[in-house]
């Protein structure tokens, strides 16, 4: 019984220690490096977490494989930023800039791109490729007539063939001796609003890449001036936010990894890529990563939001100081009713004659009635003080009459 007790504790740890393994599967075309960079995606991955098997898988073309992420029969895919937005995927980041290189023979005539595709049989990749819609949207920014173009698929019968694809090593020129690479501009016209650059205005997706002098020895005497399009590590949009933010973590921090198989690689594999070129919306768990030290609301206005703030302040202290300045500057008003008034009331028991009370009962009226224009122009307030004064005027008034009475009767005494 102990026996049988131990050896189920023993598989129920087993278990327990082994999690149920979660398969992804990867398509990708093999083409430049793409087959190492995927094989070396899977290394790391299943090294870093336990339970994740990746299945590569070879893709036929561009337009098959994102149909089978969109359908949800593949997890992952490498894809040029050069296909239109489709539902069923996202965008996780940018892997690496594939170059356009245009090769030329000898004796054709590679002063021009026209010159170039009207030359003879020109081989501009698979039909549908990303290569291949590239040189058409080229074609078309030059106004070329498609007729006059000699299309082949079969790149050892061509005097012009591009490829779009990683830098060329020794070795694998080669292959194009007797060629010569094509360059669409003079470097020094970058910035100064290029040929390229009026391709990339167009063409957002395309961007200009500029292949050093002496990187390909004899075939860059000269820099060459080109165009270039990001391969993109690309999920359907059903997987989980947590999965993907792991998967973009992982690639992008052990970027080192994949340097060795390209020097492209080293500068492509980017937190900081600019996700503004992707033509498919990125992922929500590459999003959660990609922005994680982005600031927040607050952090990212602070600045502006102190500098309204001390605005407001200083507004709310002008108009605080502007109101006591006018409560202050119609007090002072009222003050001079006040004086005026107060001279009369204390001229009173002086007066002698009759029409001097009569004038300053006038004197007192005028000033009541120029004291309630000023209040309708509001340059008076109607408060206590002004109240007061009211009072105070009538007050003043009945004094005036009172002693106009008594000099009366003091009169018609002496005169009887």
């Amino acid at each position: 019984m102990k026996k049988i007790t131990a050896t189920l504790i023993a598989a129920f740890l087993i278990v327990s220690c082994n999690p149920t393994l979660t398969t992804f599967t990867f398509i990708y075309n093999d083409e430049g490096p793409n087959g190492e960079i995927a094989k070396r995606m899977e290394e790391l991955l299943e090294g870093s977490f336990y339970n994740v098997d990746i299945q590569l898988i070879k893709g036929k073309s561009t337009n098959a494989n994102l149909d089978s992420l969109s359908l949800g029969s593949v997890d992952i895919a490498l894809v040029e930023n050069y296909v239109n937005y489709q539902p069923g995927l996202n965008s996780a980041f940018s892997v690496y800039s594939e170059v356009l290189h245009i090769f030329f023979q000898d004796e054709i005539d590679g002063s021009s791109f026209e010159s170039l595709m009207y030359s003879g049989p020109v081989y501009i990749g698979r039909e549908e490729s990303p290569t291949y819609n590239m040189m058409m949207d080229l074609i078309d920014f030059y106004g070329l007539d498609t007729s006059r173009i000699n299309v082949t698929f079969a790149m050892n019968q061509a005097g012009v063939v591009v490829e779009l694809t990683n830098l060329f090593t020794s070795e694998k020129l080669k292959t194009y001796e007797g060629y010569n690479l094509f360059s669409f501009d003079k470097v020094e016209n970058l910035g100064n609003a290029s040929t390229v650059e009026g391709i990339a205005l167009k063409y957002p997706r395309m961007s200009p890449f500029v292949i050093p002098q002496k990187s390909y020895w004899g075939y860059t005497e000269d820099p060459i001036v080109t165009l270039a399009v990001d391969l993109i590590m690309m999920v359907r949009s059903g997987l989980l936010e947590v999965t993907v933010n792991d998967f973009t973590k992982t690639m992008l921090r052990n970027r080192q990894v994949f340097t060795s198989i390209d020097p492209l690689l080293f500068d492509g594999l980017r937190e900081d890529f600019n996700q503004g070129i992707l033509n498919i919306p990125l992922h929500e768990g590459a999003r959660t990563f990609l922005d994680r030290d982005e600031p927040s609301f607050l952090e990212r206005y602070a600045e502006l939001g102190g500098v309204i703030l001390s605005i407001v302040i200083a507004l709310f202290s002008g108009i605080v100081s502007l109101t006591k300045w006018q409560a202050q500057k119609k007090k002072d008003k009222i003050d001079e009713f006040y004086e005026d008034l107060m001279n009369i009331k204390n001229a009173i028991p002086k007066i002698n004659q009759i029409s001097s009370a009569i004038e300053k009962v006038k004197r007192v009226q005028a000033s009541q009635n120029k004291a309630f224009e000023m209040l309708i122009a509001e340059k008076l307030v109607a408060n206590d003080s002004f109240r007061i004064y009211m009072e105070l005027s009538k007050e003043t008034i009945n004094e005036l009459r009172g002693k106009m009475r008594v000099l009366k009767a003091k009169k018609e005494r002496t005169t009887s």
